[in-house]
């Protein structure tokens, strides 16, 4: 017995010192492979690119595209797939080709999770771009404001939140049809009806309220959301060239005021409401799960890490409310495509009488399931739109395809030319929404990445598909739509002025 101990002993001192010397080997190799990633990046190529001007860079390049974004379609024939060039004082690089998109995206997300540090965006939320969902940095607080925003933007089917929605919806839905049956089919600007609906079911939603539709606030409180919607989405020069900003003042004020108009709605008619009924003990079971009550919830409890201030939440439901703005403008466009094309209108309404056995109920939520071309209708609009993917910013040194990406560089996802290119898409041009079927399913390609992925893919585009779904289902199932004038629905993002597109809305 004493031998085998001694023996055991000597085994498990050999074992000891032969693990001791692997965890130093592994030491000196991670430290020998960190060195030589440093020295490997320090000696990738950089990727190609035009030449910069003094001043604008390759901004020029940009010009004369009705997308400009099919400018770097145009530059990957002539430099690759990776693009390296400066815009104003910015330097980018443009990013083509799905692998690539994937790469920075999914593979190497965590390197290119940051985002543009414009002016516009610290203007929009009260001087600081980390109040917004869409253009912060990543951070440990966004990681907790999606986390919190996910159980409601992403309601699983037949669950009370996805009972709700469908609910909403419907009461929407009645009030909008009532509206336009008193049109009695004259041409009628769709998109303030469209606004005044998307923003209801929101509020309804997130915030268990609902507002009358000649409620002054309230659309005093719409017209301000979709003026910084129309905002964002257009290029400004200032952005890149930041000494432009002083002849841009009158804008800034203008989105600043904007901004404050909104908050003082959101306080006034929904939170210091609620807030007074939670110190009564008076919150209806109904709003006792929605998106407020959650806010609150974790601003109060005194368990939580602090990360999510009161304020911080006041910011978080402006913006998932405000993302009514996108549907609406999203389903105006979408409307646009179908108004001119008499056989689509007549698919989705073969299809919606089937569901529903030729309108004996209200189209629901569940009835997606059986209305493949009518999901299709809706993806081929998002298609067609081609609106690009927010740009991401490096926030370390890292690479893409074998080229160098130095920390900060604004990296440009060419979402346009996954949508548009001949080779990803037969006859790319036409609105053919039968190509997102296959044996009567939806089939949405690799290549279709309108809401991004990874941890910055859009929190909201489950809602955006339920309500493009259910209203242009509703709509064309009860009505004919016919265009004022001949027109071409506007590409390349999805904001719309608003004066925009007047249809016939002729009952069956």
């Amino acid at each position: 017995m004493i031998q085998l101990s001694i023996v055991s002993y000597a085994l498990l001192s050999a074992l000891a010192v032969l693990v001791a010397a692997l965890a130093v080997d592994v030491y000196r190799r991670r430290r020998m492979q960190a060195k030589q990633a440093l020295i490997g990046h320090e000696e990738l190529p950089a990727a190609p690119g035009p030449r910069s001007w003094p001043l604008i860079g390759s901004l020029h390049l940009l010009g004369g595209y009705e997308v400009p974004y099919a400018a770097f379609t145009d530059l990957a024939k002539k430099y690759g797939p990776i693009i390296s060039m400066n815009l104003g004082s910015q330097k980018c690089l443009v990013v083509n080709g799905l692998n690539n998109i994937k790469d920075v995206l999914v593979t190497k997300g965590a390197h290119f999770d940051g985002r543009p540090n414009f002016a516009r965006f610290h203007q929009l939320f009260c001087g600081d771009k980390e109040n917004s969902l869409a253009f912060c940095d990543w951070s440990d607080l966004q990681k907790v404001r999606r986390e919190m925003l996910r159980a409601h933007t992403f309601p699983p089917t037949f669950s009370s939140r996805f009972s709700q929605l469908d609910i909403f919806v419907a009461d929407e839905m009645r009030d909008l049809t009532s509206r336009l049956d008193a049109t009695n089919g004259a041409f009628t600007p769709i998109k303030p009806e469209l606004m005044h609906a998307c923003a209801n079911i929101f509020t309804a939603y997130f915030c268990s309220k609902r507002f009358d539709r000649h409620d002054a606030a309230f659309n005093r409180t719409i017209d301000n959301f979709d003026s910084i919607f129309y905002e964002v989405n257009q290029g400004c020069a200032a952005d890149f060239l930041p000494w432009l900003l002083p002849f841009h003042s009158k804008q800034m004020a203008q989105m600043k005021n904007w901004s404050h108009e909104i908050r003082e709605f959101m306080e006034n008619f929904i939170i210091n409401d609620r807030l007074a009924r939670r110190r009564q003990g008076l919150v209806a079971q109904d709003e006792s799960t929605d998106y407020v009550e959650a806010l609150l919830e974790h601003v109060e409890d005194q368990q939580t890490e602090k990360l999510l201030t009161f304020d911080s939440a006041l910011f978080a439901l402006e913006d998932i409310v405000g993302g009514h703005s996108a549907v609406a403008n999203l389903l105006v466009k979408a409307l646009g495509f179908v108004a001119s094309r008499p056989e689509v209108q007549e698919r989705v309404k073969i299809e919606a009488d089937l569901a529903t056995g030729n309108g004996a109920r209200p189209l629901t939520l569940q009835d997606r399931v059986t209305m493949p071309y009518t999901d299709a209708v809706i993806l081929e609009a998002i298609r067609m739109i081609s609106s690009p993917i927010v740009p991401h910013v490096s926030n370390q040194d890292s690479s893409i395809a074998g080229y160098k990406v130095e920390k900060d560089t604004l990296i440009f996802l060419n979402n346009h030319e996954l949508n548009m290119s001949d080779k990803l898409w037969e006859e790319p041009l036409k609105f053919k929404p039968e190509r997102f079927l296959s044996t009567g399913r939806l089939l949405k390609p690799e290549h279709f990445l309108p809401f991004g992925v990874g941890r910055r893919s859009c929190m909201g585009y489950k809602m955006v598909q339920f309500l493009a779904f259910a209203i242009v289902g509703t709509l064309l199932q009860r009505y004919s739509l016919e265009p004022e004038q001949e027109y071409k629905v506007p590409v390349g993002d999805l904001a719309l002025p608003k004066d925009t597109f007047k249809f016939k809305f002729i009952a069956h």
